[in-house]
């Protein structure tokens, strides 16, 4: 905190010393500047109140972030700096102070108290005055508590008038700002906004040109409806706009100035030049960003010799932060299909290869090692299928002739030997008609012998013929009472066939009573899918999992392939017959289970994504014409 005096006060000294108050109160009643009002303010607070010897009004400096003195009484030679402690005490507790001096010598006392605006500390008065008592410190700080409300009142005007300024531009900056978000294409938004920019800073001329990798485009000129891109005023102005895009920052040139804002000036400059030939007198150029990124630059002109002030930089530097995002959508708008395909492959590249983006590295990374293992990565592809356990002959034991069920003594499941009985069939009837044709058989003997007594030779062939007849249908009789019981022909099992509900049933010549399948002697039966049969082949082995034998797969080889297909549960399946590599003593034909076939290695992608690639090629083609 400095409490020097400042300039325009040193200017001032003997005008307060040697008038008089009428004086003081003209420059208070109408004051030239803020400062001449603080000083005239002081210079009164200061007579009117006794024993007041010196007094500092410190306000607060935008440009330092810190207080300065803008006004000081009587004397403004004079160091006051030892009344910074008590005016930075009074800023930091936000209320009147009074400080008395601890050397003996000194006997004035410290009077400040802060100047608050909306909440913000802006500034503090401080006096030095003669001791007194208690009372009169604080009549003291009461008039300088009503005092300080002038000061209120100044500060109050000060930033009534700096925020009418700000909502002014706003207001201004917004409606051009409506221009530009109105419908329309970009180029004729341009055109629009030069002229509304034109009127509103009264300029002589206003370009916009867009910048795009490096390269600025001349767009829009006001007061044109179009302009011809390669004269020499347009690439005058391009020159003017290169300058500022490689700048990247506000550049202000008049002319007779010595040096352009930001960089050095001579003859040869791109502003020296297209004020030649545009007879401008002062250029004021803005780029437009997105971020750090440069999308348009904005040139202003004017052909006096005024220049722009503060105003008119702030209304344009306000512009510029709203304006370029307007731009940047409108032009992103208009891009075509392919401008806008190889922006997103060229930020897609700069995310995955540029700099940061640590998230998008990491999954690409995954994604390229996924595809890597996925097409470099090769397993032993299994077909799948349900599988069934069948014996490698099955014999079935079928009733010889026509008869009833008279005992059944096996069952399905049954281990049976060979000639052990399964059934016995009904042999009564058999029995009567054995001694029916014996009987008969008998009666054309005696008959025979009679026609030999009597030498008739015709009815001796007759009687011949039928007894030749009756002993035939004896001995077929006789044959069927010996296959009356139906037996076994092999050591095997009953894999079909139950009688034991069925004693007293007829049956007929050729029905199959019971099914029998030799014991560790198997085959197995697979219900490939239509869709993997282009991978099976004779020989090939695979593993078949039982139902009832869970945790240990038996060996088997492919030995035979069926091209017939059956239809179930909507999906069209070959038979395809296998031998087993191992005979299990608990398999049993009937058993199912899954087996899977081994066809050779293949691509992990090709293993998970076949089946989907199958299908879509087959409804591709149906839908191609």
């Amino acid at each position: 905190m400095s409490l020097n005096a400042p300039e325009e006060a040193s200017g001032d000294k003997g005008k307060w010393s040697l008038e008089g108050d009428a004086e003081i109160w003209r420059t208070f009643s109408a004051p030239n500047s803020d400062a001449q009002f603080c000083q005239a303010w002081l210079a009164l607070l200061c007579r009117q109140l006794p024993g007041i010897s010196a007094g500092v009004v410190l306000l607060e400096s935008a440009e330092e972030s810190t207080f300065l003195p803008i006004a000081v009484w009587p004397e403004v030679d004079r160091d006051l700096s030892f009344l910074g402690k008590t005016a930075e005490r009074a800023l930091l507790e936000a209320r009147g102070v009074v400080h008395r001096p601890d050397d003996s010598a000194d006997r004035h006392i410290h009077v400040a108290y802060p100047v608050e605006v909306s909440n913000k500390m802006v500034g503090a008065v401080v006096l030095e005055g003669e001791p007194s008592s208690d009372a009169d410190v604080h009549a003291l700080l009461r008039q300088l508590h009503w005092g300080i409300a002038w000061l209120h009142d100044l500060l109050n005007r000060r930033e009534l008038i700096l925020n009418e300024g700000k909502s002014e531009r706003i207001g201004s900056v917004m409606e051009v700002f409506a221009t530009a978000l109105r419908r329309g294409e970009l180029q004729k938004t341009l055109f629009d906004i030069c002229n509304h920019i034109a009127r509103q800073m009264q300029c002589a001329r206003v370009s916009i040109g867009l910048a795009k990798d490096g390269l600025v485009r001349v767009a829009a000129l006001s007061n044109a409806a179009w302009f011809e891109k390669n004269t020499g005023i347009i690439k005058l102005y391009r020159a003017a706009m290169e300058d500022v895009l490689d700048r990247s920052e506000t550049v202000v040139y008049r002319v007779g100035d010595d040096a352009v804002a930001g960089s050095n000036n001579g003859m040869d400059s791109p502003y020296a030049s297209l004020v030649q030939e545009s007879a401008a007198q002062s250029i004021l150029a803005i780029p437009l960003l997105v971020g750090a990124e440069c999308v348009a630059i904005l040139v202003l002109e004017k052909d006096t010799g005024d220049g722009f002030d503060e105003a008119e930089h702030a209304w344009v530097e306000t512009l510029g932060g709203l304006l370029p995002a307007v731009i940047e959508l409108k032009e992103k708008a208009e891009r075509s299909y392919l401008a806008r395909i190889k922006e997103d492959w060229r930020s897609l590249l700069e995310r995955l290869f540029g700099p940061r983006y640590l998230v998008w590295k990491f999954s690409a990374t995954l994604i390229v090692a996924t595809v890597a293992l996925l097409l470099l990565f090769h397993i032993d592809y299994r077909v799948t299928a349900k599988t069934a356990v069948e014996g490698k002959v099955q014999i079935s034991a079928v009733a010889p002739f026509d008869g009833f069920i008279a005992a059944s003594y096996a069952r399905a499941g049954d281990m049976v030997v060979k000639n052990q009985v399964l059934c016995t069939l009904d042999d009564r009837d058999l029995k009567l008609e054995k001694q029916k044709w014996e009987s008969e058989r008998e009666q054309y003997l005696r008959k025979w012998r009679e026609a030999v007594s009597k030498h008739s030779m015709t009815e001796v062939r007759i009687l011949s013929a039928q007894i030749h007849q009756a002993e035939a249908q004896y001995d077929l009789v006789g044959d069927r009472l010996d296959h009356i019981q139906i037996k076994a022909p092999f050591d095997g099992v009953v894999i079909s066939g139950d009688l034991s509900q069925l004693i007293g049933s007829p049956v007929e010549t050729g029905k199959k009573l019971f099914e029998i399948a030799p014991l560790r002697s198997y085959r197995v039966v697979l219900q490939v899918d239509e869709s993997e049969m282009r991978h099976i082949k004779i020989a090939q082995s695979g593993d078949l999992m039982i139902s009832g034998i869970v945790g240990d797969p038996v060996p088997f080889h492919i030995s035979k392939i069926t091209p017939m297909a059956t239809a179930k549960d909507g999906k069209n399946f070959f038979r395809v017959e296998a031998s087993l590599d191992q005979q299990r003593e608990n398999l049993r034909p009937g058993m199912e289970g899954i087996g899977k076939i081994e066809v050779g290695e293949r691509q992990l992608w090709w293993v998970l994504t076949h089946t989907f690639i199958d299908w879509l090629r087959i409804s591709m083609w149906s839908w191609m014409p």
